[in-house]
């Protein structure tokens, strides 16, 4: 009512501006362009009843808005309600802007996994196994033409269980991004951290084996999200070629809890167990995050990549990583991989167990030929299942990790072969199956097979 009221004085007020509005001696209108006007008044009238639930009702007395209307319309859900002070009783639940224009897209990923290695390794347990590893809703919205919003939602493993321990449920990363122009947006939120290639394509389906690589597990920790903000962009130096950018500050490592407390950065767990927290930092010194990546032509792109702060709450030591990645593309062939460095200040080239202090230096990488496919013969045997948007790829990927380079024979000196093949039904759906040779520390060799189904929903 309060609306109607309000438009109600809108219009009085322009009938007291000219009050003769509807007399063609005063206004110069015809009878018939007086109709028409009305015509179309009673039209717009007719639509904001409809939209707001009052269709039925009879109209004022002679076609007029009615200011001394007193029917209450039933209530239109994410219409009338727009939240501020005014309360609705049970329906103030439906007060957000979203409901009144929804706006948000939800899509995600899912993957399931077989695995059965000769021993325990990493990511292969020892024995067959079944896995529902990862359920990951997406969320985007575009909130207005510069400002858009999007995050991921990871269960692993179908989340925590009330008998289990190994069930997680976590933000994997959500941002607000302003865009400026082409080469420089802002950005903000928990950011995916832009350290080599693999961790800003993790998703399942997108990746070609079963297993990450061991350089992503270790010593860039995919997934790697930190708290933060900063600056992302693109140029174009010529018609076929670009330059990609991100820049951030954020919270960095959390490799002790107290000031002269034990540390997270060990042999076993690498950076994965130094993480920083979302909320809250160790120190007051942030890290500072770059991730520059050129494409001269079409089909390659080379990358640097470097992450610098302090990783102890006394704020006296740094920590550095530099990485490099590439990808090049040629036909049905693919070359990808990527290599990292840590440089941990205040670290031990030769820790003792318990001491407390860090590893001095870590590295490791990862080297990946593609192969895709698909047999003429095949398309036509059995069109429904291989088409034109069909493909295989046979893949080798040769890499290491250690997390104590300084030190040769730990037992996180890693080495991994592997060996896979893959069908896509279409771009966004994989069927995947790899066998991994495992040389973990002198002659210990936990190799063995994985099985895995991913698909973009």
């Amino acid at each position: 009512m309060k609306q109607w009221l309000i438009l109600g004085g809108l219009l009085a007020l322009c009938m007291m501006s000219s009050a003769t509005a509807w007399s063609a001696s005063s206004d110069g209108l015809t009878e018939q362009q007086k109709a028409e006007m009305h015509g179309l008044f009673e039209e717009w009238l007719a639509k904001q009843r409809s939209q707001e639930g009052m269709v039925g009702m009879p109209s004022p007395p002679g076609g007029d808005l009615g200011l001394g209307e007193t029917a209450k319309s039933k209530p239109a859900y994410g219409v009338n309600f727009s939240g501020g002070s005014t309360l609705e009783g049970g329906r103030t639940i439906y007060a957000k802007p979203f409901v009144k224009a929804p706006k948000t897209i939800v899509g995600g990923y899912i993957d399931f996994t077989i695995s059965d290695c000769a021993g325990s390794s990493r990511d292969c347990g020892d024995g067959l196994e079944f896995d529902q590893e990862r359920f990951v809703p997406f969320f985007y919205s575009q909130v207005t033409d510069r400002l858009s919003v999007a995050t991921e939602l990871e269960i692993e493993h179908g989340g925590p269980q009330s008998n289990q321990g190994d069930g997680d449920v976590k933000i994997e990363f959500a941002t607000m991004d302003y865009r400026f122009e082409d080469w420089i947006n802002l950005r903000a939120g928990i950011l995916l951290i832009p350290m080599g290639r693999f961790n800003l394509i993790h998703d399942s389906p997108l990746n070609d084996l079963p297993l990450r690589p061991m350089v992503s597990r270790l010593i860039l920790p995919s997934t790697f999200a930190e708290s933060g903000i900063g600056f992302y962009g693109t140029f174009y130096p010529t018609q076929l070629s670009k330059v990609d950018y991100e820049f951030y500050v954020t919270q960095g490592f959390k490799g002790d809890s107290t000031a002269g407390g034990a540390t997270s950065l060990t042999e076993g767990s690498g950076l994965r167990s130094s993480r920083g927290s979302l909320k809250t930092d160790n120190n007051e010194n942030k890290a500072i995050v770059s991730r520059i990546s050129v494409s001269p032509i079409l089909g390659i792109e080379v990358a640097g990549s470097v992450h610098h702060g302090k990783w102890d709450t006394r704020s006296k030591n740094d920590l550095t990583i530099w990485a490099v990645d590439g990808n090049i593309q040629r036909g049905p062939f693919e070359l990808q991989g990527e290599a990292a460095w840590v440089d941990v200040e205040g670290g031990n080239r030769n820790p003792m167990s318990g001491s407390g202090v860090p590893p001095k230096s870590m590295n490791g990488y990862y080297v990946q030929g593609n192969f895709h496919f698909m047999p003429e013969a095949f398309k036509r045997m059995a069109p429904t299942y291989f088409s034109d948007a069909s493909t295989f790829t046979a893949v080798v990927r040769w890499g290491e990790a250690d997390t104590n380079s300084d030190r040769r024979g730990n037992a996180n000196d890693l080495q991994r072969l592997t060996l896979g093949m893959n069908y896509r039904p279409v771009e966004d759906s994989v069927v995947k199956f790899a066998y991994t040779f495992n040389d973990e520390v002198p002659s210990v060799k936990n190799s063995g097979w994985q099985f895995s189904m991913a698909t973009y929903f």
